[in-house]
């Protein structure tokens, strides 16, 4: 949290986010220290890579394969071949955050493309810079996109039905990106606003968000000017801000309007209940 909020800078050397994602991507292995890492934290440490990821340049994470002598390899780059082993995994959270990272990374990759003042079409965008044609990383590539593929449509007898369903669906996801080259989007609504996501940035970042303040994320979304600051770039908001005394009286959940809510709702409850039982009865009064 500390290293997302406040920046890439604010800590001494060997205590910053460098070298936080060093370690992530030490974590991130198979062994460790000597040690067999789980899965789960294996997950962990390519989930916390990914949100630090997102605080720096696009070329420091997808640049500097010979399109660009002036620029170091970016670390996405150098960590696509664990990300690939990590897909064929039998742990569906260590796929997940693998197929998160590679998302974001093709995404950085396609932002370091021409312009579209410098490219005569999208053609020629898509196969200069921001592509992998004719990089090292292209067969690794191809193999990434058909495993993201297979893993978007798995119908495997091991994983319940339920798994299944929200595999498929997280894939899909991330082939719109990789294979099709489309940006993701993501909505939430609250009262009187809306936050708009495009990119695997920001929805990396929202997640993260939403896990750590938990029942408190939409009040804070609303509210928190620091949070206004992260996701400003689609925020929209409308209507007026209620007062601290307004938010007592009208979504406390000890206010007037919550009681007769739950009012209501235990009425409606035990109607149904009545309606359901109505055969024991002759007379039907219980209604």
């Amino acid at each position: 949290m500390v290293h997302f909020i406040c920046g890439t800078d604010c800590l001494e050397e060997g205590e910053d986010c460098g070298s936080v994602m060093d370690l992530c991507e030490k974590v991130g292995n198979e062994n460790y220290r000597g040690e067999v890492v789980s899965p789960l934290l294996r997950a962990t440490a390519l989930d916390c890579w990914s949100l630090l990821s997102t605080t720096f340049h696009d070329g420091h994470i997808a640049a500097g394969d010979g399109f660009d002598d002036d620029t170091g390899l970016g670390r996405g780059l150098q960590l696509l071949p664990l990300l690939a082993s990590c897909l064929d995994s039998s742990e569906a959270g260590l796929r997940r955050s693998a197929g998160e990272c590679v998302s974001l990374i093709h995404e950085c990759r396609l932002n370091l493309g021409l312009d579209g003042e410098e490219a005569d079409n999208t053609t020629e965008r898509r196969f200069r810079r921001g592509s992998w044609d004719g990089s090292e990383w292209e067969v690794l590539m191809d193999e990434v996109k058909q495993r993201i593929a297979e893993l978007s449509v798995e119908s495997s007898h091991h994983m319940s039905k339920q798994a299944k369903k929200q595999q498929r669906a997280t894939f899909r996801d991330f082939m719109n990106t990789i294979v099709d080259d489309e940006s993701p989007e993501e909505i939430v609504n609250w009262r009187g606003g809306k936050l708009t996501l495009n990119s695997w940035k920001e929805i990396i970042q929202l997640n993260f968000v939403r896990h750590c303040l938990q029942g408190g994320f939409q009040i804070q979304l609303m509210y928190n000017d620091t949070l206004h600051g992260v996701f400003g770039a689609t925020f929209n908001a409308s209507g007026t801000s209620l007062s601290q005394l307004e938010k007592r009286l009208f979504m406390s959940k000890t206010s007037e309007a919550s009681k007769a809510a739950d009012k209501a709702m235990t009425k409606q409850r035990r109607t149904r209940t009545n309606v359901k039982n109505h055969f024991l009865t002759a007379d039907g009064e219980d209604i």
